[in-house]
């Protein structure tokens, strides 16, 4: 039986024998075998003898559709096969001497494929195009086994059924009907071989071999011939077909607008879109617009992440893309990604979708399995294309591609100008602007901003100080190479790990969740769709604390399982987990819609952090009218010390640009710079109260200033 068979997700003709380690084995465990394919010769008979006469003798059949194009010698053994089904004579003939059919099928190939026609054993029809006018082969490779238990396994690849096919670089990827995440790609498959058996197939017309031998369509090749493919323009029967890249979802009117804008732009530009309003949507929009203009589109998405891979796939299924997933974790991408561009060059695919983390797009083998797309048909998308911008990953940006996109609600690099530049040259300027402020009330939630003040203990402000010191003495140096900075880089970091780390912050927190849920317990509802962010290496002491309060938490950091984040995420939106403690992985990607509450113990003064992390919470779901953001701010005590100015000040100019941009779209606005209002004139400061993170970026970069500029 199928599934006693120990198979691999990906057979490779670089380190397998196809036909010898997977298509035997599969025959030898099959009742039913169907195959759809390109080209085929009877040699591949041969090669797969011991299979097939294992599949005949647990009265087996194979059902298989090809293009027309036949070696003479095949084609003679077909009509002579078929005539043999109502000819007993011919037939007696056929059968002597092939009692032993696997010798027959290695030493008599032809005479025992017109025995295994005439018997019924094997069943041939060939796909025609439709439209014979704009041509087309039937290039698909793609074959269903199923056995007695209807278990059934779907390979699909580059490899022909032919003797040529067996020696070339080919690839097949392999699918099981009982494992739960495959089941739907067996399930497709036979859907579609079985939709082209009984000729439902939109772009081609299926014939037996009789309708053949009337219709005088096949095309007979010299054995030596390599396969020719007609190339030509099939636009009509690409927007026809149901399984071609297609708009699935109504876009919303600025959505439209964004795609106008890129196209209008050259179909370069970036869409500086605020989290939550459905970047991805709209660029894959875009794809399938240059797919219906086209007629053909090879796709490529780089995505930060590799939790994103599956989340991008998903949608990338809903507009009718199949994409090759690239990572470290996916095995033989790279032959994948090479076979499935030597068909889309052939014009046997119409698309190729090609999804990579940043990391794999930036490594030479990625470059060296997509060199032979075209530039003129190939369009690359860049998630969070900010991060493309660093220096480790720019090789990423691939030149070879004419139609280009970056997505990302903040798109400029933070004290990176070089960076910054380089993705503006690449991608093209910002061609769509959409702000949280006009998707507020609209595609995004309304948020409560309420500021939480806290100060650092003595300790805590003499080391803060101490540093302080340090960094403004190194500031002042005319010295400016690189020992100096990477010290004073160094002395900005340890600073900052004290204002993400500070112990109030923790006592502060437990003191509002404790208020919490005594409300809800007043109300007699269950306190849930709480998340907190808090500093690198707290999680634990923070997760503990709040465990302590009887709340069902869990921890969503980089050392949990993609498997175990899904599971995680699911338990959060019902309810059956009421907190999530994080610490980096929910900045980017990862939709938490139902969260209402979010404590924001740590963030960095990079305002890509920030913002995504504020996007997280501010996604619409079902009964949630608002989302309440917490966001503990660490200030100077002015009440117990004298007043430092250049220490106090520091503190204040790091926290400030983000109060000023977390609050000025608040539906508290005004009530959440009351909190600040009169320690800010106490420091003669009230200027920060308007002075957002790109304001006070511009001011630091005029004046060459370097404090500030660290991102934990």
């Amino acid at each position: 039986m199928l599934k006693t068979l120990n198979l691999k997700p990906v057979y490779d003709s670089s380190e397998h024998d196809l036909i010898r380690d997977l298509i035997v084995p599969l025959l030898l465990n099959s009742k039913n075998y169907f195959r759809g394919v390109g080209f085929f010769t009877s040699g591949w008979l041969r090669l797969a003898s011991k299979g097939l006469v294992e599949l005949i003798e647990n009265a087996g059949k194979a059902r298989i559709v090809l293009s027309p194009n036949l070696q003479e010698s095949d084609w003679e053994a077909f009509q002579v096969g078929e005539k043999a089904k109502v000819d007993a004579s011919l037939k007696l003939i056929l059968e002597r001497n092939i009692d032993d059919l696997q010798s027959a099928l290695e030493k008599d190939t032809l005479n025992c494929l017109a025995w295994m026609i005439a018997d019924g054993v094997l069943e041939f029809r060939f796909a025609i195009p439709r439209d014979r006018w704009f041509g087309g082969d039937y290039h698909d490779k793609v074959g269903v086994f199923i056995d007695e238990e209807e278990n059934m396994v779907a390979i699909h690849g580059s490899f022909n059924d032919s003797v040529q096919g067996s020696l070339n670089g080919e690839a097949f990827s392999v699918f099981k009907s009982w494992e739960d995440g495959q089941r739907p790609y067996v399930g497709q498959h036979l859907s579609r071989l079985l939709s082209l058996w009984e000729d439902k197939n939109r772009q081609f017309r299926v014939y037996t071999i009789p309708d053949a031998i009337r219709e005088k369509f096949i095309k007979l090749r010299s054995i030596y011939d390599r396969p020719y493919y007609l190339l030509s323009q099939r636009e009509i029967l690409i927007r026809e077909s149901s399984d071609n890249p297609r708009r699935s979802i109504k876009l919303r009117t600025f959505q439209e607008k964004a795609i106008e804008s890129w196209l209008s732009a050259g179909c370069r530009g970036i869409f500086e879109m605020a989290t939550g309003t459905g970047k991805t949507f709209t660029s894959l929009a875009a794809a399938v617009n240059r797919f219906e203009s086209l007629g053909r589109l090879a796709l490529i998405i780089l995505v930060p992440y590799l939790h994103l891979l599956e989340q991008w796939e998903q949608n990338c299924r809903k507009f009718g893309f199949s994409p090759i997933l690239c990572s470290g974790d996916h095995a033989r991408w790279q032959t994948e990604v090479q076979s499935k561009i030597q068909d889309f060059n052939l014009n046997a695919l119409s698309n190729v979708c090609i999804l990579a983390v940043h990391q794999t797009a930036a490594l030479d083998r990625f470059k060296k399995a997509i060199k032979a797309l075209k530039p003129e048909t190939t369009m690359l998308i860049g998630d969070e294309v900010h991060g493309l911008g660093a220096s480790k990953l720019r090789d990423a940006l691939i030149p070879q591609v004419e139609m280009r996109l970056g997505l990302s609600a903040t798109p400029r690099r933070w004290f990176d100008e070089d960076g910054t530049k380089l993705l503006l040259s690449y991608f093209g300027e910002v061609c769509f602007e959409f702000s949280l402020e006009e998707a507020i009330g609209r595609y995004l939630t309304p948020y409560e901003y309420l500021p939480q003040l806290v100060n650092l203990t003595s300790t805590e402000m003499d080391e803060y100080e101490e540093l302080t010191a340090q960094i403004t003495k190194l500031c002042n140096t005319a010295d400016e190479d690189e020992g100096v900075r990477e010290r004073l880089e160094n002395l900005l970091l340890k600073r900052a790990r004290i204002v993400a780390s500070a112990e109030q912050k923790l006592i502060k927190l437990i003191s509002i969740l404790k208020g919490l849920v005594e409300d809800a317990k007043t109300r007699d509802e269950d306190l849930r769709d709480i998340l907190i962010y808090c500093a690198p290496g707290k999680h634990k002491e923070v997760l503990k604390a709040v465990a302590n309060l009887g709340l069902r938490c869990r921890e969503f950091v980089h050392t949990v399982s993609l498997s175990e984040r899904a599971k995680i995420l699911e338990q959060f939106a019902k309810g059956e987990i009421q907190v999530l403690v994080a610490v980096k992985c929910l900045d980017e990607g990862v939709d938490v819609p139902s969260t209402r509450t979010a404590f924001f113990l740590a963030s960095t003064t990079n305002p890509k952090e920030f913002i995504q992390r504020r996007g997280r919470v501010l996604r619409l779901a079902e009964r949630k009218d608002r989302a309440i953001l917490y966001d503990f701010i660490v200030v100077p005590d002015s009440e117990l010390m004298p007043l430092k100015r250049d220490v106090d000040a520091s503190l204040l100019k790091r926290e400030m640009p983000r109060f000023a941009e977390f609050s000025s779209s608040a539906i508290n606005q005004f009530e959440a710079r009351s909190v600040v209002l009169d320690l800010l004139d106490k420091y003669e400061m009230l200027n920060l109260l308007n002075e957002k993170p790109w304001d006070v970026y511009h001011k630091l970069i005029k004046n060459k200033a370097i404090d500030g500029i660290i991102d934990i």
